[in-house]
């Protein structure tokens, strides 16, 4: 059997470009990154949330606020089950068009719980420590909240624009009683955060795109390494063993079977020269690939101790050669047989008239006790002497 190219090896590949990334395989990624981190941003929610209950004690509505902290753990809730109904369509590689939406809608509500709880201690904000320890905790929160996600900038947003919507109109409507400082801020911060975000996920997608090129990069590279040494190994004309790996590979056969014999069989197509002088080299090439092929298909696995392709070669020019490990030479002529029989049926549409392909083959034993060049060399005595008893026949080596 002879060998190809691997099949991750492509010719005209180049390490990943920006250009070439799909939108949507980053995305995805990125994605999952945020949802990974889901279960501890909603615990500090959660406490932040608590946090507040707390602090609002003695010095606001605490009613509303145990209300608000209520609904947003009730949102909490619904954003966790949604996080974990899109990491697992992430992870089958399902599309998560209607989930995505619902989750960046979940996000934008709990924003606007966030600035909803500064109602309770908004017309109280300037009384103590306490509202304005409220008002920090919150502005803490949607800060994290929304720095937590900026991978996926959209989510972000919606957290911010939340927050926003709901604060805005409380400065708006308590404007007289707390004065121009806590509109200003609230103005000030979320046009802040959302530059933030924007830098802070422009700086992770392209960390995103350097990694995914280092990865791309890394399999480039392999997969040239995987061809050099394919390259090495093979002819490129046939896809066999080149002379110097099949002679490597029957000393790797010796070392792990010292005391077997190999059949060693050598072919060579007669009247080769005439055939390329005649029809031209482009048919001689088509001529060896198809011999090529054939000996793929006739050389049984079972008689080999590795691969085909590993025991198989183009020996030079019209030579090829092949070995079989404890084979007797009685069962490698049977094989030499039919391997004769179907080259000299050969035949292709595409090949001008005329043209017949036949083979002289010789088949020798190479015994442990002797070097690899004294078996290849009563092989390639035999196969002269299939040649000058009239070519196309097999010659055993006895």
């Amino acid at each position: 059997m002879k060998m190809t190219a691997p099949a991750e090896f492509r010719a005209n590949s180049t390490p990943l470009n920006l250009e070439e990334i799909d939108g949507s395989v980053i995305h995805g990624i990125m994605l999952r990154r945020v949802l990974a981190i889901g279960t501890s941003s909603h615990i500090a929610m959660l406490i932040a949330g608590a946090l507040m209950g707390f602090g609002v004690i003695g010095i606001g509505d605490e009613k509303l606020m145990w209300t608000l902290i209520a609904v947003q753990v009730v949102i909490q809730c619904f954003v966790a089950t949604v996080n974990k109904m899109l990491r697992r369509r992430l992870e089958a590689h399902q599309p998560v068009q209607f989930l995505f939406p619902i989750f960046v809608f979940l996000k934008g509500l709990t924003g606007a719980l966030w600035g909803l709880m500064m109602l309770p201690v908004m017309a109280n904000l300037g009384a103590g420590p306490g509202p304005l320890l409220i008002c920090i905790t919150l502005i803490v929160t949607i800060t994290i909240s929304a720095m937590l996600t900026t991978a996926v900038w959209s989510i972000s947003i919606a957290a911010i624009a939340g927050f926003f919507v709901t604060l805005l109109p409380q400065n708006l409507y308590f404007y007289d009683v707390l004065g121009p400082l806590p509109l200003v801020v609230t103005l000030v911060l979320s046009p802040t955060l959302i530059w933030i975000t924007r830098g802070q996920s422009k700086q992770v997608k392209a960390a995103l795109v350097n990694e995914l090129q280092n990865e791309r990069l890394a399999l480039y590279l392999e997969d040239a390494l995987q061809h050099s040494d394919y390259l090495a190994r093979h002819d490129s004309l046939t896809g066999l063993l080149n002379r110097r790996a099949f002679q490597s590979k029957l000393m790797e056969l010796r070392q792990d079977q010292p005391d077997a014999a190999i059949s060693i069989i050598l072919i060579d197509l007669d009247h080769f020269k005439s055939i390329n002088d005649k029809f031209g080299h482009e048919t001689g090439d088509a001529v060896l690939v198809s011999t090529a092929d054939i000996i793929d298909s006739v050389t049984r696995p079972d008689d080999l101790s590795a691969r085909c392709d590993e025991a198989t070669a183009r020996w030079g020019g019209e030579e090829f050669i092949i070995a079989l490990v404890g084979c007797p030479i009685e069962a490698a002529a049977s094989v030499s047989e039919r391997l004769r029989a179907r080259i000299a049926a050969q035949a292709d549409p595409r090949w001008p008239d005329g043209l017949s392909v036949t083979g002289s083959f010789g088949v020798a034993i190479w015994n442990h006790h002797e070097e690899l060049a004294v078996g290849i060399a009563q092989a390639d005595r035999a196969m002269y002497q299939a040649k000058i008893s009239g070519r196309n026949q097999v010659e055993l080596a006895l």
